[in-house]
């Protein structure tokens, strides 16, 4: 076989190595594990099955998981003397459709690794994740308000929209 005089590594060049800008970088990633982060805070999890123009995905077998940071920079040892770990929520969502204009980003996974950082969280039941996570998004509004009255009150703007909680 001949090479071609313009392209001699032809071979060499496969559609993942150059550097996409469209939803057209995401082919990459379908049939594989990926994190999705959307604009509500929500992580999801799951196998990327299809996507389109808008970078709409469907994932299967998905699983949304909850993180819940202690809010002291220094966790306090509790009165047994253990120091109060991370905590998650997690449950099973099965077959997702997430719109691309709710995605902040997206990510594949190393299936071998993904669990790993779950061994040093405590799992809490999903509902009384949502609750708190709820509790932390009202104070975040709360906090966003006071904040925009202020900015306001010297002539700025703050351009925090209640749908980004991420």
């Amino acid at each position: 076989m001949e090479k071609d005089a313009l392209a001699p590594n032809v071979e060499d060049l496969y559609l993942e190595s150059y550097a996409f800008t469209t939803a057209a970088a995401i082919v990459g990633s379908v049939d594989r594990k990926i994190f999705v982060l959307l604009r509500d805070g929500r992580n999801l999890f799951g196998i990327l099955r299809t996507f389109d123009q808008f970078a709409n995905l469907v994932l299967q077998d998905t699983v949304e998981r909850i993180y819940l940071d202690n809010d002291k920079k220094q966790p306090e040892p509790q009165e047994d003397g253990s120091i109060e770990q991370k905590r998650f929520g997690q449950a099973y969502r099965g077959i997702f459709m997430v719109r691309g204009e709710n995605v902040v980003m997206m990510g594949e996974l190393d299936i071998d690794r993904e669990d790993d950082h779950l061994a040093e969280l405590q799992q809490i039941p999903f509902e009384e994740a949502e609750k708190e996570l709820e509790k932390s998004h009202a104070e975040t509004i709360r906090n966003e308000k006071t904040r925009s009255k202020q900015f306001l009150a010297k002539g700025l703007i703050n351009d925090f929209v209640k749908s980004d909680l991420y």
